[in-house]
């Protein structure tokens, strides 16, 4: 065991994550723009079981590469582990790094940014909290949603509300569509979330698709 490893403890790191999981983001917010906990699919997905926490660390001079093997690796353990539910919507991973330091958390942001088409490609998405993210919520711009006490990527299957995080480039875009497009049709779309259904006719009429 490293210095590092021993100056942060797997067990204060895994009572952390799970007070973070418990009291943030199962819970509501009143800047979140919208009814319902922080994220929806957390506290389901604990509930049966099929929410996997991993702890990596990082040493004392971590990387940019560094940071995007270990996303990358995780994202491969993702593909292999038994899951014991049956909903691949439910199927998540946390995975913390303790040691990280706050000054290097700039590190996360961008190898989330540069592994992100890897994780879409599979129909999941990865995100990144750590104590500096400054990633808005989707519904309420001045409010900084990905604060977390200690920085993690989380990996879960990409969702309906996704459309959000999805816009930005086309092939994001048309993996959304492919999984979730059947869901914006014109009969569908009057029972549907408005600002979900606004969002989805902006992009696709940007990427030139009828809505």
């Amino acid at each position: 065991m490293s210095s590092g490893e021993s100056a942060v403890s797997i067990d204060s790191t895994l009572a952390a994550v799970d007070s973070w999981l418990t009291e943030y983001i199962s819970a509501r917010h009143p800047e979140i723009g919208r009814i319902g906990p922080i994220c929806p699919f957390v506290a389901p997905s604990r509930k049966n079981r099929t929410m996997e926490i991993r702890v990596r660390f990082v040493g004392h001079s971590p990387t940019l590469e560094l940071i995007e093997e270990i996303a990358r690796s995780s994202l491969r353990e993702y593909g292999l582990i038994s899951w014991q539910g049956r909903n691949p919507m439910l199927r998540a991973m946390v995975v913390a790094l303790p040691d990280l330091g706050s000054e290097d958390t700039k590190l996360l942001d961008e190898a989330q940014l540069r592994v992100k088409d890897e994780f879409v490609a599979q129909g999941l998405m990865v995100g990144q909290f750590h104590e500096n993210c400054e990633v808005p919520a989707a519904r309420n711009p001045d409010f900084a949603v990905s604060k977390a006490p200690v920085p993690v990527l989380a990996i879960r299957a990409i969702a309906l509300h996704d459309i959000f995080f999805l816009a930005e480039h086309r092939h994001w875009f048309e993996k959304y569509r492919e999984k979730f497009g059947q869901f914006y049709t014109p009969q569908a779309m009057e029972n549907e979330d408005r600002f979900l259904v606004k969002q989805y006719r902006r992009v696709a009429q940007a990427y030139g698709y009828p809505t």
